[in-house]
């Protein structure tokens, strides 16, 4: 007991010595002031006369031309000293409280004390896009959303600040912040407790993507190794409102495996791994054989445009009890959206069925919907007759595509481009991709002429975004000198600056932008990782995928006149109708116009 005591007085003994004081924090400084101005104000009382004129002395020195006695005249000069300079100690430590507060802002180490937030760690180029599409979010919700940016360094943070457009993010509450990523006392500065979830993003700052990784999977065991922290992210999980954690790793298959194994959990993964080589990788090699695969993907991965939900069927107006309703009859019933599927919960673990023809709406299911505004989401039961439209019309697509496609470089890689096209693709592929160690021949006139001669379906410009750039503008410039081709030039960027500029030079050449691509899908899973697991099925030839149904070839165009009449013919058939693509390759979701049709966008069965 005494030994605390004594412990105790030390420690508020040192607080009045010169470095105790400068070193402790602006309460403490405050308080020893103000005890040292009680004591004086309280001990000179006895000679100034009273406590009242001690006190006017001190805090007024006017009051001291008003002095009676020769005490007063004369302590009350030291009276009136001692009050100006700790009127003035107290003056100089708000002064350095506030230049501190305020250093402390602009270079990201102040603590964030609210909660709610998402939590975003480290920076590379796809940051502002994930932001914009939270911004897209916040919109909708009518709800501003903090969102706090943590970086390793204060030049980081000084950068970002300086480039920071506020009116970009106008529904975002934004706080930058900076510390040693490698120490949990940093998130515990941030409320990690209390945030929303943790996105974790593929660094920039290293030279090499496996030294991001390792980063990353140091940043990971860091946190999976703090107890308080796992049981935290485990207690979530079994009261089904998880904390939304994910990490974007590079293309490395090991980095992946390892950081699914840290954060493994009988439940489920506690973090989502996203690597390009993903789904993301698998949407860029779909594009490579058709543009609209892409469009697709890049439509539905944003909060701008259609979106996937989970939904509750007891929520849905005038729907009564579904439970017990076959897939397809769900299906006819509701307008607006398309439903692609089933989700639940089987012995802890959350899992989806899309397509599920064969499979009826369980108890505690919930429903999978793709829809621009779930709010329009109308059900209505249906009746169509199908007498008039013979089933055998419809001719299922080819597993493979055959397309006579042309690739120029190897910035970005083919990945799972084989699981999409036939054997003859592939052997046309391998004697069509072009990759030269001088740069200077991808802009040779015999190159180019041997480009438009071949006659290829499309051509991938798959370059660095300057060289590209360059080559996308040279050869839709020869394109425009030329007879109508058939030939498409889908150009593979990052920078979507880039694209922007190259969008609004040429309407001939594709753009397919990588980086807004992952940072919508990153941008997904920070506020539904469950998407995950639908999104990887969708990407790869294994599951359920979309696919074109060419009209004239796998449909006859006499089927397309009554919108509810072609989705019931389609579900005959295990397809799920999503849209109409015209002849430039636009998707028009839902739509029941098909004057312009060239091919219907159906969600189909991996096992058709």
């Amino acid at each position: 007991m005494w030994r605390k005591f004594l412990l105790l007085f030390r420690r508020i003994f040192r607080v009045f010595t010169l470095d105790g004081f400068a070193l402790s924090s602006v309460w403490v400084q405050l308080a020893a002031i103000f005890l040292v101005s009680s004591l004086i104000i309280f001990g000179m009382s006895f000679v100034l006369g009273d406590l009242a004129m001690s006190y006017r002395l001190f805090a007024d020195p006017s009051s001291y031309a008003y002095i009676e006695t020769d005490n007063q005249l004369i302590f009350g000069l030291f009276q009136v000293l001692f009050g100006l300079v700790l009127f003035s100690f107290i003056i100089s430590v708000l002064s350095a409280a506030l230049v501190e507060l305020i250093e402390k802002i602009k270079s990201g180490t102040l603590a964030y004390n609210k909660k709610g937030h998402i939590l975003f760690v480290n920076y590379n180029i796809k940051l502002p896009m994930i932001l914009d599409e939270f911004d897209i979010k916040s919109s909708q919700t009518k709800k501003t959303q903090n969102v706090v940016l943590l970086f390793p360094d204060s030049e980081t943070v000084a950068n970002f600040r300086a480039e920071l457009d506020k009116d970009r993010w106008p529904n975002l509450d934004i706080f930058l912040r900076q510390g040693d990523l490698l120490s949990f006392h940093t998130y515990l500065r941030q409320g990690i407790f209390k945030a929303l979830g943790l996105v974790i993003l593929h660094s920039d700052q290293f030279k090499s993507p496996l030294e991001s990784d390792n980063f990353n999977l140091k940043l990971l065991t860091l946190l999976v190794s703090n107890l308080k922290f796992l049981k935290h992210l485990q207690d979530r999980q079994r009261q089904k409102q998880p904390m939304k954690c994910l990490v974007e790793l590079s293309v490395n298959p090991e980095s992946k495996v390892i950081a699914q194994n840290l954060t493994s959990n009988e439940s489920g993964n506690l973090f989502a791994v996203t690597t390009p080589g993903d789904v993301i990788g698998s949407v860029m090699s779909r594009a490579m054989v058709d543009i609209v695969y892409y469009k697709i993907f890049f439509e539905t991965l944003s909060f701008a445009g259609p979106t996937i939900h989970f939904v509750d069927p007891k929520q849905i107006k005038n729907a009564g009890d579904l439970v017990g309703k076959s897939f397809q009859e769900l299906l006819l019933s509701f307008s607006g959206a398309s439903l692609i599927g089933f989700s639940g919960v089987e012995n802890g673990k959350f899992h989806i069925q899309l397509c599920p023809f064969e499979s009826k709406l369980k108890q505690g299911e919930w429903l999978i919907i793709l829809a621009e505004n779930i709010k329009a989401l109308k059900f209505k039961s249906v009746q169509i007759d199908l007498s008039n439209t013979p089933i055998h019309t419809l001719k299922s697509p080819e597993e493979y595509d055959s397309r006579k496609i042309c690739v120029i470089g190897e910035q970005w890689p083919l990945g799972n481009i084989e699981e999409f096209i036939d054997e003859k693709s592939i052997t046309s592929l391998s004697k069509s991709h072009f990759i030269f160690e001088n740069e200077k021949e991808y802009f040779q006139k015999e190159f180019h002429k041997t480009l438009f001669e071949e006659k290829y379906d499309n051509i991938v410009i798959n370059l660095s975004d300057e060289l590209g750039f360059r080559l996308s503008l040279i050869l839709s410039q020869l394109m425009q000198n030329r007879e109508k081709l058939q030939t498409k030039f889908i150009t593979v960027l990052g920078d979507p600056t880039t694209e922007q500029l190259l969008n609004a030079y040429s309407s001939e050449i594709n753009t397919v932008l990588s980086h807004k691509l992952a940072a919508r899908y990153i941008a997904q899973l920070a506020f539904q990782k469950n998407l995950e697991g639908l999104f990887t099925e969708l990407a790869f030839a294994e599951g359920s995928e979309f696919n074109l149904l060419e009209v004239g070839t796998h449909i006859p165009s006499e089927v397309l006149q009554n919108a509810d009449q072609l989705k019931a013919l389609l579900s005959q058939n295990s397809l799920i109708y999503v849209g109409m693509v015209d002849k430039e390759k636009n998707i028009n979701l839902y739509t029941s116009n098909f004057k312009n049709a060239k091919e219907i966008l159906v969600l189909s069965r991996g096992d058709r």
